[in-house]
């Protein structure tokens, strides 16, 4: 009986030709053997199929489609394919450090409770910022009511635990945080802090060239985390909470006064529905919050915030967060009175 692989590698690509032999010899290479690497090419035009054809190695398994049927097709063809106990993410055009999967293994098999791990990121390329992914569970849940808090290609799940969790169709461009959302409560997140993935920052990946999709496709995503706290969405409606995150409206006072409302809404309901952790969720609303009071008083691009509107609300304001606002007021003039001198 021929023995199943511990790991299925999951790496689509498509028209990747500059960089995936160094992103499948990253995987070749890592110190953990014990792998099958599946590449499902997604009819690609370029050279990438025929480079990957004249990689020889038994470990990798090539699925090629005829047609173009995008990422989520790709992914969740793998996941079918796959028959290792865990399953790693990889993108085409991405590096691998050669411990990764050791690292990672080390931390599923000695934690039980922790069915996905992933790891910092550091980007290369057109950028070199590294993305510092909060470490343990508590914080990566709420972290995601901002942002994806985990980054797809970083990481390393058990398969039978996720393989009934698809990615979502309608969820394009944005189906890693739409995935993340929907398995965060089956069991716990770990991100290993440090760098075991290189991502690569260039013009045609999909990150780039659908940044704006991706900002409009995350909003849905944000609200179905805060529905879970319970909170009334006939007096909070979908479209109030969108444009007050967005600030791309003129706003009035009332709304400003309803926004600030339901954020203590929601700290006061998650106290008791325990959805996500209360410290946790109190920096994440606190960041919101003065996200949203800096952009009212110092981006002067908002449409129909005056100064007049400014004091206005200085007045409706809870009396720490006017204190916020003069706080970084006063440090601005005095600024500009150094530069002055």
């Amino acid at each position: 009986m021929k023995k199943m692989p511990l790991i299925s590698v999951v790496l689509p690509v498509y028209n990747c030709q500059n960089y995936i032999e160094e992103a499948v010899h990253s995987i070749l290479n890592q110190t953990i053997s014990d792998f099958e690497l599946i590449i499902i090419d997604d009819a690609s035009t370029d050279e990438t199929l025929t480079i990957i054809n004249n990689l020889k190695d038994p470990r990798i398994k090539i699925v090629t489609k005829d047609q173009n049927l995008g990422l989520i097709h790709s992914l969740n063809l793998a996941f079918e394919l796959s028959k290792g106990k865990f399953i790693a993410r990889m993108d085409g055009d991405d590096i691998s450090v050669p411990n990764r999967f050791e690292k990672q293994l080390d931390i599923l098999e000695n934690n039980s409770d922790v069915i996905v791990c992933g790891s910092w990121m550091q980007h290369f390329g057109k950028s070199e910022i590294t993305v510092k992914h909060k470490e343990n569970h508590n914080e990566i849940v709420a972290q995601m009511l901002l942002h994806c808090s985990l980054n797809m290609g970083t990481t390393m799940f058990y398969r039978e635990i996720l393989i009934a969790n698809k990615f979502d169709e309608s969820k394009k461009h944005v189906e890693d945080y739409d995935f993340w959302s929907r398995v965060a409560w089956i069991g716990k997140f770990y991100n290993i802090q440090e760098v075991l993935y290189y991502y690569r920052v260039h013009e045609m990946q999909v990150s780039s060239i659908y940044k704006q999709i991706q900002v409009q496709g995350d909003l849905p995503i944000k609200l179905y985390l805060f529905k879970k706290i319970g909170y009334n969405t006939t007096k909070y409606k979908d479209a109030f909470i969108v444009k007050m995150i967005l600030l791309n409206q003129s706003i009035d006072l009332k709304e400003l006064e309803l926004f600030l409302n339901w954020i203590k809404k929601l700290s006061y309901l998650n106290r008791k529905t325990n959805v996500f952790s209360q410290k946790e969720l109190e920096k994440v609303l606190k960041k919101i919050k003065r996200k949203l009071l800096f952009s009212l008083y110092f981006n002067h691009t908002n449409i129909g915030i005056t100064k007049k509107w400014r004091i206005k609300a200085l007045f409706k304001l809870p009396l720490q967060d006017a204190l916020y606002i003069l706080k970084i007021k006063s440090r601005i003039i005095r600024k500009g009175m150094l530069k002055g001198l």
